[in-house]
């Protein structure tokens, strides 16, 4: 039997204590962090150089903390091998291979050329490269959700590149070793050890298919949580073990686990469950990269550090400029995808912590690029913030263009539409069967082509430049129609559309409602809300339930539209709105009716039907196909097809469309 805890005990546990000190120092300094919109990564760091034996040295066991720093590695590997799941990975577009697989292979090769010139060993050079062309996915992805960017042109490019990094960190995991082969590089040892290394992979990854799902079909028909979760990480720790007596990597084997349970429907759970482990135990990773800078060199050599972070920083801002350019891309948005890819990643201390295992950099430059790095990650949200100012005040009247065919003919009274998404698709598929013409206006140069290739009217380029909206052509416009997830320049179109036309109906859907005011401000006769109108909608069909009118609840809706969701944002008066309703309601109205198959009104006269007699309501006016019957006679007979004008108050209106229904 074991007895409480005591004193005595207490101290003789000095992980614990380290543990303690290191939580307790984490959440001061991460509320610090959110408050200054630090990364809480950043925050992490800087916990583990505050706390570690080179600064206040409150924790005395640097090396047992990094065991629970391994695996911390381990669990986040495991969780991006579930994440790109096989069927992701062939679904994998040409953005991510272009984008993607050009910043790595361009940034790596200008690191070694740099750290050639600069009389670093062949080994050492690709080694530096490997860990500047990653970046941050765990900052990049929160500042894009932050500003609900996720969808934007800079948004899926920032995604698109970050995809193909995250591929690339397990290979360069297993390159490691081999770089740190004493001597000259040797192309024939290094491609057999690779071979061989692959072959291995290949029999794991066939022993692991056939062995784990018939493991996780017993764990889940336990039905017991405690086992699901214990067996979810067994599987994963017992992978990574088994690579690791094979000679492998831990991470590698983590990998191949979190692959082919990506394959299994049990992937969902097995993430919702391991989540708080991998947060928990990431955090004393970084922690532990912290505590292994040493403030002193970094006070000695501040200048070195700043100078190697802002090179870094510059560097891989240009290199993610160039490609984005180079895919047609306008400056404005390859501006804002460089700042936002700019800094070192967190995959790029886990690469570094094992080359400087494997004595492939030096203490001093380890200690360089460390401190570096974290200045990259302190710097990128300042930076991200600041990128659409910067990039339109950078490309203010320019434009990189494709070569593209000018758009002929004559355009009068059509509609622009501004982004090639669904929704935008939607809205020119209703404008094609009402004969109503349009233009759209995209900055996706695949999607443009393969547009003009439909035979579609579609402009290339950014909707914010005076030169787009008049090839648009906006000024014979009647409305303009803004379906974009790219808020940085909205309100800039807008402005310019509206100064092009004073008269073209602007209509904008946004995803903030912060702004919401803005937008109507710099010229938009409509807003809509995502999150707003999704309330609505919910709100209409609850109300539909309980018998309201539809007129009732049409009306509530306008007038929440026109105050500018003011209800829902708890800005205006609850009894005003109810006073204009009741006006309104109370108020004569006109409806149009359309006579369908099963109307009892198809063979009958407006005599026999009686309608202003049994619903208060008049028709005044039919139209059927091209002919028009104003103030049609009793004896008038109505047929399919025909539409019917119907005048009243909303009561007698909505009465006459249910009993003609």
């Amino acid at each position: 039997m074991r007895f409480p805890l005591t004193r005595e005990r207490f101290n003789h546990m000095p992980v614990l204590q380290d543990i303690l000190i290191i939580l307790a120092a984490s959440v001061v300094i991460i509320v610090i962090s959110s408050k200054l919109k630090i990364p809480a990564v950043a925050g992490f760091l800087i916990t583990g150089m505050l706390i570690g034996p080179h600064a206040l040295a409150l924790v005395k066991n640097p090396d047992e903390i990094e065991l629970f720093a391994e695996i911390g590695i381990v669990l986040m590997i495991f969780i991006v091998g579930i994440e790109f799941s096989l069927g992701k990975l062939k679904q994998i577009k040409r953005l991510i291979i272009k984008a993607g697989g050009g910043q790595v292979i361009i940034t790596i090769l200008a690191v070694v050329v740099i750290a050639l010139l600069l009389g670093y060993r062949v080994q050492n050079s690709f080694f530096f490269g490997f860990l500047v062309s990653l970046s941050s996915t765990a900052i990049v992805l929160k500042l894009l959700q932050d500003r609900q960017e996720v969808d934007s042109p800079q948004g899926k490019i920032n995604l698109g590149i970050l995809l193909f990094q995250d591929l690339c960190v397990v290979p360069m995991i297993v390159l490691v070793p081999l770089l740190a082969l004493k001597g000259e590089l040797n192309i024939e040892t290094t491609l057999l050890k690779t071979s061989l290394a692959a072959v291995l992979v290949i029999v794991i990854i066939i022993a692991a298919r056939y062995l784990m799902p018939p493991i996780l079909n017993v764990i889940v028909k336990t039905r017991l949580k405690e086992i699901f979760v214990i067996g979810s990480l067994f599987l994963c720790l017992g992978m990574a073990y088994a690579t690791y007596e094979l000679g492998l990597s831990l991470a590698l084997g983590a990998f191949v686990a979190g692959i082919i349970i990506s394959e299994s429907r049990y992937s969902s759970q097995i993430v919702a469950d391991i989540l708080p482990f991998k947060e928990g135990f990431n955090s004393l990773f970084f922690i532990s990269i912290g505590m292994l800078l040493d403030l002193h060199y970094v006070y000695e050599n501040y200048l070195a550090a700043l100078g190697l972070g802002a090179g870094i920083f510059l560097l891989k801002a240009l290199i993610v400029i160039f490609i984005v350019l180079a895919l047609k891309y306008p400056a404005r948005i390859a501006i804002i995808s460089g700042l936002g890819l700019a800094q070192i990643g967190e995959f790029s201390f886990i690469i570094a912590k094992l080359g400087f295992d494997y004595e492939l950099i030096p203490n001093s430059m380890y200690q360089a690029f460390l401190a570096s790095s974290v200045l990259t990650m302190i710097f990128t949200p300042f930076a991200f913030n600041l990128s659409p100012k910067v990039a339109i005040r950078l490309t203010k009247g320019k434009m990189v263009l494709p070569e593209k065919k000018r758009i002929e003919g004559s355009f009068i009274n059509h509609v622009v539409i501004v982004g090639a998404g669904i929704s935008g698709k939607t809205l020119a598929r209703v404008l094609n069967e009402t004969g109503v013409r349009y233009i759209f206006v995209e900055l996706n140069p695949e999607t443009v082509k393969r547009m003009a290739a439909e035979g579609e009217a579609v402009v290339y380029g950014d909707a914010s430049r005076y030169t787009i909206l008049e090839e648009a052509r906006i000024k014979t416009a009647r409305a303009i129609v803004f379906v974009i997830s790219d808020p940085s320049i909205i309100h800039y179109a807008i402005a310019n559309a509206r100064r092009l036309n004073k008269n073209v109906y602007i209509i904008v859907r946004t995803r903030h409602v912060a702004d919401i005011d803005r937008l109507y401000e710099a010229g938009a006769d409509m807003v809509f809300a995502e999150e707003y109108e999704a309330s609505i909608e919910i709100v209409a069909r609850v109300m539909s339930l309980y018998g309201l009118p539809p007129n009732v609840i049409n009306t509530q809706i306008n007038i929440i539209h026109q105050q500018r969701y003011g209800l829902l944002r708890g800005s205006t008066d609850a009894q005003s709105i109810n006073d204009q309703i009741a006006r309104i309601i109370a108020a004569g109205t006109t409806e149009v009716f359309y006579v369908m198959q099963n109307s009892k009104a198809i063979g009958r006269t407006i005599k026999e039907l009686a309608i202003r007699e049994k619903t208060g309501a008049t028709v005044i006016s039919v139209v059927r196909g091209n002919e028009h019957f104003p103030n049609p006679p009793l004896k008038f007979t109505f047929q399919e097809g025909d539409m019917l004008v119907l005048m009243g108050i909303h009561a007698q209106v909505e009465k006459a469309v249910e009993y003609l229904g």
